[in-house]
């Protein structure tokens, strides 16, 4: 029996009215933002949630700035990934960043987050590639929230216009859409990672190391993982 792909599951995905929809109103919904008429700017993670929403939104503005935390371990992947959005001339700032890193990693970032950068270049508006299906406390937050929102928090306004997506309606996007993408999600197809469960994020920050990260860093990226196993020993608390 053949194992349809990824790749085929999401272009014949692509093609439905169910998905024809959600791009409509993922639309509708940065359109509206935009309409705010403030300064905006897209978060980055080199996820491919984040990388459809940076290509739906140049759809509207051809070059907004996107900004991309640094948090110090990466893998190369991302990097690479980065890069060659730069290297098309592409607005994608690097910043330095302090946030969220546990008690044992140094701090060494020149902002505390993006949020923090984002204020001080007088940026009034984000659009985030958060998805209710990525987690229970995603999924009340953004249904409580709604997509397009005013935060007293952090005095930003927050849209999130794929926030009713699956990962199949991601995939189809950029499949459909031929983008350039992390090729990390390629060696995480390789080493048995089912769709569902690949994420592409930071090292070095405690929302990630407790989510089992580490153990496919070890199958996926031995080098990496013993270079920053050697730097932080404590991390192998999370194996």
């Amino acid at each position: 029996m053949k194992i349809i792909s990824k790749f085929e599951i999401a272009m014949i995905y692509s093609k439905t009215a169910k998905f024809k929809r959600l791009l409509e109103n993922a639309r509708k919904i940065i359109q509206d933002a935009i309409n705010l008429n403030e300064s905006i700017y897209v978060s980055l993670s080199g996820g491919k949630d984040s990388t459809v929403v940076y290509s739906l939104v140049r759809e509207i503005d051809p070059n907004p700035p996107a900004v991309w935390s640094d948090d110090e371990w990466w893998l190369p992947e991302t990097m690479e990934y980065i890069r060659r959005l730069q290297n098309s001339g592409l607005d994608v700032r690097q910043i330095r960043t302090n946030a969220w890193h546990t008690e044992w990693f140094q701090t060494h970032g020149d902002f505390d987050g993006i949020p923090d950068y984002a204020k001080q270049q007088n940026y009034d508006l984000v659009f985030l590639g958060l998805r209710q299906e990525e987690s229970n406390i995603r999924r009340m937050h953004l249904r409580t929230m709604g997509p397009l929102f005013y935060s007293k928090t952090d005095q930003f306004w927050h849209c999130n216009p794929i926030h009713n997506w699956t990962w199949k309606d991601v995939w189809a996007f950029i499949y459909s859409n031929n983008l350039d993408y992390n090729k990390a999600y390629d060696r995480l197809e390789e080493i048995g990672v089912v769709p569902e469960y690949q994420r592409i994020g930071p090292l070095a920050v405690d929302r990630v190391l407790g989510r089992g990260q580490l153990v496919i860093l070890k199958r996926g990226w031995p080098d990496l993982f013993n270079r920053f196993a050697e730097a932080h020993p404590e991390a192998r608390e999370y194996l």
